[in-house]
C-alpha cells in the first residue's frame, strides 16, 4: 500500500485478470476417476486458483469438473471440464484442525502445436518440452527414429530453430 501512499500505480504482472467466485468443482489426478471436492475461488483464461482438503503435488496433470455446469449458462467447453497443470500448493492457516489447501492451476491448452487444430481437453498431450500435441501429431513425432532427428524436430515446434 506504501505505492498508493506515494501516488505510484500498482501493477499486476498477471498475464489473464482473475474474476473472482465461489463455484463448487471436483478435481481428480488425470486419467484416474477418484474426484475430490474443492471450492474455485477464482478463474482466468489462463487458469484458476481453488481451496480443498486434498494436496495435489505440483506438476501434477489434473482434471476439473464443474459439477453444477448447465450449459444454457456456461460456455460448453465448460461443460466438459478443464485440464489443467498443478503449479503450486500451499497449505492455508486455519484452526478447525483439518487441513486445507490453496492450489494454483495452469490451464493445459487444447490446440495443437503442430497442426494447430482445436480438440477436446482430453485429446491433447503434454510431450516433452512442454509441447502440446492431437493423438496424431503425438504419434509422429513418437515414431520418428534418431535421438537427434527427434531432438530437432521438438526444438522446431518449440520455435528454437537456429
Amino acid at each position: 500500500m506504501e505505492a498508493a501512499k506515494n501516488g505510484m500505480n500498482e501493477c499486476n504482472y498477471r498475464a489473464y485478470s482473475r474474476n473472482e467466485c465461489d463455484v463448487p468443482i471436483k478435481y481428480a489426478l488425470y486419467d484416474t476417476e477418484r474426484y475430490y471436492e474443492a471450492n474455485m475461488c477464482n478463474k482466468s483464461d489462463g487458469g484458476m486458483y481453488f481451496e480443498t482438503d486434498h494436496a495435489p503435488t505440483q506438476g501434477n496433470d489434473i482434471w476439473i469438473k464443474l459439477p453444477e455446469c448447465n450449459t444454457a449458462d456456461c460456455d460448453p467447453a465448460a461443460c466438459d471440464g478443464y485440464r489443467g497443470e498443478v503449479m503450486w500448493c500451499r497449505k492455508l492457516r486455519g484452526g478447525n484442525g483439518k487441513s486445507r489447501y490453496g492450489i494454483g492451476v495452469r490451464f493445459i491448452v487444447n490446440t495443437c502445436d503442430q497442426c494447430g487444430g482445436n480438440f477436446r481437453y482430453r485429446d491433447i498431450h503434454k510431450a516433452d518440452n512442454f509441447l502440446m500435441l492431437c493423438s496424431d501429431c503425438s504419434g509422429h513425432l513418437s515414431s520418428i527414429s534418431g535421438k537427434k532427428l527427434k531432438g530437432t524436430m521438438e526444438n522446431y515446434l518449440m520455435g528454437n530453430v537456429i
